[in-house]
């Protein structure tokens, strides 16, 4: 794997159409978080709709892995999901993940070294803002993988 580069910055307050589920642990995540896009997706469509951005947030914790998904999303209420507020933050840092999401741990676990290395800490819910994500085999997916830290 090639070293991936990664930047700090704030990120921004994002308004989303979502919905969450909770699992037990990371390796119950993938067959999760598709099916809650694609009702995201069928519930704003239904209601005349377009999705924006595709953007899922993991918080864990001892009792399991919290799991946001949803689209940028500016409008009135819509029956079946959820409008949540991610606040803005005020450092984060963060890289881009290439290619499929059978590969994205690689990534994290690179983001996670250059957070220690960078002499901060992980702190609250990771993002991942899936930049292109339309083909099926995910070859060409571009993923932004956001941590929000803290400084001693």
């Amino acid at each position: 794997m090639s070293t991936l580069e990664t930047s700090e910055k704030p990120l921004p307050f994002v308004r989303l159409a979502s919905l969450t589920e909770t699992v037990a642990s990371q390796p119950e995540v993938a067959a999760v978080v598709g099916p809650l896009f694609d009702r995201v997706a069928d519930a704003l469509r239904d209601a005349g709709a377009m999705p924006g951005l595709p953007i899922a947030e993991y918080d864990m914790d001892k009792h399991g892995v919290r799991i946001t998904v949803g689209f940028v999303y500016d409008g009135p209420a819509v029956d079946g999901v959820v409008i949540v507020e991610l606040p803005a933050v005020e450092s984060a840092f963060s890289t881009t993940h290439l290619g499929t999401m059978s590969t994205i741990d690689d990534s994290w676990s690179a983001l996670n070294t250059a957070i220690a290395e960078g002499g901060a800490t992980a702190v609250g819910a990771c993002r991942e803002v899936y930049l292109r994500s339309e083909s099926e085999d995910q070859a060409d997916w571009i993923t932004e993988l956001q941590q929000p830290i803290a400084r001693s």
